[in-house]
């Protein structure tokens, strides 16, 4: 049904792309914090320039609203925006979000 294609020295396969992990590139990171000793982590990615999307849903309803309020003063000092996505889950862009 399929044809099987030589691993290595194939002519008909494409070059091999590098491709960047999330360390190091512009990745939109997801972040499922489950403390506050992850506010922190999460804040280093703002300043590294990446997107997070945040998803308190695994945390009770009071530490969401803190880890919120944490992560959007944060967004804020940096010049970038914050969106809701659904319940429980935010997206953070230190460069802005384009709402449409």
């Amino acid at each position: 049904m399929f044809e099987r294609r030589e691993k290595r020295g194939n002519p008909e396969l494409p070059p091999r792309r590098r491709v960047e992990g999330a360390e190091g590139s512009k990745a939109t990171q997801i972040r499922h914090p489950t403390s506050f000793a992850d506010v922190e982590e999460i804040i280093d990615r703002f300043k590294e320039k990446q997107n997070v999307i945040v998803y308190l849903n695994e945390v009770n309803e009071a530490t969401a609203t803190r880890v919120k309020d944490i992560l959007s003063g944060a967004i804020y000092a940096l010049g970038g925006g914050m969106v809701m996505l659904q319940k429980d889950m935010y997206m953070f862009a230190p460069d802005g979000i384009n709402q449409k």
